[in-house]
């Protein structure tokens, strides 16, 4: 399994949102996530919220995508999505995400999430490594 560099953990876990895409029947899907973190250099956690066509493309296909820059550069992920609703890692995220949006003033709770096992990645920075795979 690929691993992710520090440096694009860092980004993922310090960004405000990134860009979660999705693909089912040929239609791909992108939204923006806020709610997410790099949980080890091998997974990243994808807070469900409110996730219609994205779940629905994840049940139907699950590979996924998420990007994350800022102005000098960034980090595009690919892998493998599990979803969880219950038990004791779902319970751990659900609580984290309850409490940091209570703390925003906002009353979303988790509804699940999605765990990205990651397989590649790649340089999203401007100049001649655009695009090169990292991992």
């Amino acid at each position: 399994m690929a691993q992710m560099p520090q440096e694009c953990m860092d980004m993922i876990n310090n960004a405000y949102a990134a860009a979660f895409s999705t693909c089912s029947d040929g239609v791909p899907n992108v939204v923006p996530v806020s709610m997410k973190q790099a949980m080890d250099p091998e997974t990243v956690m994808v807070s469900d919220q409110y996730m219609n066509k994205t779940l629905a493309n994840l049940k139907a296909n699950p590979h996924a995508a998420l990007s994350v820059w800022d102005k000098e550069g960034g980090f595009q992920v690919k892998g493998t999505i599990t979803y969880e609703n219950e038990g004791p890692r779902y319970e751990q995220v659900a609580a984290q995400v309850k409490e940091i949006l209570s703390s925003m003033g906002y009353d979303f709770t988790s509804k699940g999430v999605c765990f990205l096992h990651v397989e590649e990645v790649y340089s999203v920075t401007p100049g001649e490594h655009a695009g090169e795979k990292i991992s």
